[in-house]
């Protein structure tokens, strides 16, 4: 497992294990069977862990692509509404593919 990333200091309450709070600094990736990721942040205290999301390989091309739009963004000769309605699109399709990979994991099937 390695971080993922990481992000500016989140203020979180472990209200699933210990309730003490505590700083969220970076994320967890876990491999999962079936090119599937489980992103997580895990307590300091008493290490219970937290998803943020799952992804598989057809989300993580998505979020791929998503970067590469928003890259465009940079260039005043694209047109802006166009590619922040694509912007749009594509982040609904993950947060779709995402759903369906966390109902895929959690629900078993």
């Amino acid at each position: 497992m390695s971080a993922v990333q990481s992000i500016k200091s989140m203020p979180a309450i472990c209200n699933e294990g210990c309730n003490k709070q505590f700083e969220v600094n970076d994320f967890q990736t876990a491999r999962l069977p079936g090119a599937i990721e489980r992103t997580y942040f895990a307590c300091p205290h008493c290490k219970h862990e937290y998803v943020a999301f799952y992804t598989d390989l057809e989300v993580r091309e998505l979020q791929a692509k998503i970067r590469r739009v928003q890259a465009k963004l940079q260039n005043p000769s694209v047109d802006q509404a166009a590619t922040l309605k694509q912007v749009k699109d594509i982040q609904a399709q993950i947060k779709a593919g995402m759903d369906r990979v966390k109902a895929k994991v959690e629900g078993g099937g």
